[in-house]
This record gives structure tokens, C-alpha cells and sequence, in this order.
């Protein structure tokens, strides 16, 4: 014979979906009522999460919580049930979930007799908002947690309402996971509640350490002399990102991660037009300007680019690895993607931009002043084709590396540094042109191997 339990569960689930197209629609109502509540709020809010319970979920609650026993038929079950509907409110720091209930206490002024408060807005959806919080949950944490009701011709269906940090929605997943729903049996449950515990202390400080930051940002946006470089580059290649992602989802139907290029087309322009001309307020403007305009028009991702005229320079370093750039401009989809944000930003033509962007790079990597002050000792026909020829070993070794990974600014750094001791450690060896071109070939290697650590 079947036990009575599971006829009760199967009731009860019954009965949930049976009302489940009505409970939805009271979830949903609860969602666009809290979300009025904080319209003029978001500051203190990030979003609003919702649900109703779940059969599975109930199913294990009415055995768990002995429902069974202490209530009398499915209706019961569901009427007493503190939780059929969930809400969580999620804000950003652990501070602002008091702000959070202070609001709600303030905005739900009108009180009934059982306690729960409502406002004149939606006198249907009642919340308890005057008892102690935060409640200190069986575990010892602190939580936000709030029970309410909607009112649906006369009969109430009841809601939980949580206010939680991002951190605490963080570590409610941990918790939930590991340890509320594991029906595995540890022996070790002392160390794993110390574990825990100390979990939940590193995500606090972490929640502090968050808030500093994102409070010296508000600063930092009320008052543009406290912006510091990387702040002011990161405003750049963000807004590079947010612009350019939405460009490429328009133009092809999807887009990519374009992240790194964002932070490289940011540094870029910031070092070319910025970092050594901080006075150059026209240039700030006309760069945002630019991405207000490129809102407007339509990019297309998927057509070949065209550079037109033929590209030559008398710097070997340009010239070489300029070439290679443009042989591949339209076959590697990664220096595609690049160019053709960067034509879009730059206000010269397609060859002007490229021109400049390869003259930046080189600065970037090569200190002329101090190659050209390298092999001073020898002949000065020497030492200059010497200087020519190393440029020419670090434009070939490049584009042999060929990725986009060659401009992003850890590698330029680290090319750089790596360039610096390979030269002054050849300038100790080599005592004339002619001996220079004889090792030249192994010299070549030497360098790609130096080159093939960055890359690894």
C-alpha cells in the first residue's frame, strides 16, 4: 500500500499546476510593482529576480518541512506556503541592503492590523517590513528577508521578498549548492563549516574593498581633475567596446568578443592623442563626438576593406611589417575587426590612419634615440645598415608571429624590453659590418627565440 505522503505531494503539484498560469501572473505583477517602487532608485538597486516555486522544489519541501503532518489537504500546503513566490532584490554592496528596507519601510506607509504594510499605489501586495532584520538564518549568516502577500480576489497568495548584495547572491549559490541541497554525509563537518565560514568573511572584505573602488569612481566622474590616466584610457576603450559590439551584432547578426581589441584601439589613442598632450580638450571632445556620430550609421563587418593607394615608407620598420599588416587585412578576421574600427575613429583616410598607426607602433617599441646611439664604435656606414637591420629582424619577426597579440600592450612592453637586451648584448659582440652580416642569419634566430618566450 502506497504511502499517504505521496498522495499529499501529488496533490499538491497538481494543484500548483493547475494554478500555474495564475501564479505567473501574480509573480510578474510583483516584479513591475517593485520595479515602479525604484524607478527614481536605481542607484541603490541593481535588478529585480523572480519566480515561482518549482515542483521538484516543492516536492522535497512538504517532506523536509513535515507539511504532511502539520496541514490538512493540497490547498493548505499552499496557502500557508511562505515562498510559492520568490523576489530578490539585488543591490551592489552589503551597506545598501539596509538602504534597500529603509526605502521599502518608507515608501509602504499605510499599515494593516496582521502587521504588513502597503502603499496607496498597489494596495494589493502587503509586505512585512517593520520585524527585525536582518533575520540570522540556521547556518548564523545574516539575511534580508521579508514575507508579503498579494491579495487576488480576497485570497492571499504568499511571497518571500530577500534583499540581497551581490556578494550574498554570490554566496547564496555557493551554500545552496554545497551544502543545502548535498545529500552527501561528510565527516568532516567541522572543518567544512570553518571552510565556509571563511568564505563568506573573504566575500565581505571583498565586498568592502569593491565599495571603496566604486565610490572613488563617483568621485572620480563628479570631478574630471581627479581622473587619472588609466581611468580616463579605460573610459576610451570601453566606450570603444560598448559602440563597436553593438555595430558588429548589427552588421552580421552576432558579434564577438572584442574586448582585447577595444583595450588596444584605447591605448592606442590614448597614447597617440592624449597621454602627451593632456591639454588637448578638442581632441577629447571631437573622439566622443566621433562615437556619437558612428552611433548613427551603419559598419559593415563583412565586406572587404579597401585602403587605397599603394603604401611604401623609407623606414624599414614601417615598411616591412606595414606590408605584411595589409596582406592580411582582409583574410585574418581579428586585424579586420581592428582596421576597420580604427578607419571608423580616425578622422584621415584609410592609408593616413594606417600610416600613423604604424608609426605609433614603432615608437612604441623602439627607442630611436637610443638604437641610433647603439654600435657607436664602429664606422658610422657600419653602425647605421646594423640599425637598419635590426629593425628589419624585429618588423619580420613580427609579422612571422603575425597575430593581433603582437599590439596588445603587455607584449609591446615585454618586445620592447627583450629587443633593448638583445641589441646591447650583440653591440658586445660585434666588431664590424662584414661581421655582423656573417653571424647574421644565426643572429636572426637568436632573436625569434628570445621573441617565441613573449608568445608562449
Amino acid at each position: 500500500m502506497r504511502l499517504k505522503v505521496f498522495d499529499t505531494i501529488d496533490n499538491t503539484l497538481k494543484l500548483l499546476e493547475d494554478n500555474n498560469e495564475r501564479y505567473h501572473l501574480i509573480e510578474r505583477e510583483i516584479k513591475r510593482y517593485l520595479h515602479e517602487l525604484f524607478y527614481d532608485h536605481q542607484d541603490i538597486i541593481i535588478d529585480i529576480n523572480s519566480r515561482v516555486k518549482s515542483s521538484s522544489s516543492l516536492r522535497e519541501k512538504i517532506i523536509r518541512n513535515r507539511f504532511y503532518i502539520d496541514m490538512e489537504d493540497a490547498q493548505e500546503i499552499l496557502d500557508r506556503l511562505s515562498d510559492l513566490i520568490g523576489c530578490i532584490i539585488e543591490c551592489r554592496f552589503i551597506e545598501d541592503e539596509y538602504k534597500v528596507l529603509q526605502f521599502l519601510r518608507d515608501k509602504l506607509d499605510r499599515q494593516l492590523e496582521d502587521g504588513y504594510s502597503y502603499c496607496d499605489s498597489n494596495p494589493n501586495i502587503c509586505i512585512e517590513c517593520t520585524s527585525q532584520q536582518p533575520q540570522i538564518q540556521k547556518n548564523g549568516f545574516a539575511i534580508y528577508r521579508l514575507d508579503g502577500y498579494y491579495l487576488d480576489h480576497g485570497s492571499k497568495v504568499n511571497f518571500e521578498l530577500q534583499i540581497k548584495a551581490l556578494v550574498h547572491s554570490f554566496w547564496g549559490e555557493i551554500e545552496h549548492k554545497l551544502v543545502y541541497k548535498n545529500t552527501n554525509y561528510y565527516v568532516y563537518d567541522d572543518f567544512m563549516k570553518e571552510l565556509l565560514a571563511s568564505i563568506k568573511a573573504n566575500l565581505t572584505i571583498m565586498d568592502r574593498q569593491l565599495n571603496i573602488v566604486y565610490n572613488q569612481m563617483q568621485d572620480m566622474s563628479m570631478n574630471d581633475s581627479a581622473i587619472t590616466e588609466s581611468s580616463f584610457e579605460k573610459v576610451i576603450s570601453k566606450s570603444i567596446n560598448d559602440l563597436f559590439t553593438m555595430k558588429m551584432n548589427e552588421s552580421i547578426g552576432f558579434t564577438l568578443n572584442i574586448k582585447s581589441t577595444s583595450t588596444i584601439l584605447g591605448h592606442y589613442i590614448f597614447i597617440k592623442d592624449i597621454r602627451y598632450d593632456t591639454g588637448n580638450n578638442d581632441r577629447i571632445s571631437s573622439l566622443f563626438r566621433t562615437f556619437k556620430k558612428l552611433n548613427g550609421i551603419h559598419m559593415d563587418f563583412e565586406h572587404e576593406l579597401i585602403v587605397d593607394g599603394e603604401f611604401h615608407s623609407s623606414d624599414i620598420f614601417i615598411h616591412t611589417l606595414g606590408r605584411y599588416l595589409l596582406s592580411v587585412i582582409n583574410t585574418d578576421y581579428d586585424w579586420f575587426v581592428f582596421f576597420n574600427i580604427l578607419f571608423a575613429i580616425e578622422p584621415g583616410n584609410n592609408m593616413e590612419d594606417f600610416f600613423l598607426f604604424m608609426q605609433v607602433i614603432e615608437n612604441y617599441m623602439i627607442d630611436n634615440y637610443w638604437l641610433n646611439t647603439s654600435f657607436i664604435k664602429l664606422p658610422m656606414q657600419d653602425s647605421e645598415q646594423i640599425h637598419r637591420d635590426l629593425s628589419l629582424f624585429l618588423a619580420q619577426s613580427l609579422a612571422a608571429i603575425g597575430t593581433i597579440k603582437i599590439i596588445h600592450d603587455d607584449k609591446m612592453i615585454a618586445i620592447n624590453k627583450a629587443f633593448v637586451c638583445f641589441v646591447e648584448e650583440l653591440e658586445k659582440r660585434v666588431i664590424s659590418y662584414d661581421d655582423f652580416c656573417h653571424y647574421k642569419e644565426a643572429y636572426y634566430e637568436d632573436w625569434c627565440s628570445h621573441l617565441e618566450v613573449i608568445f608562449k
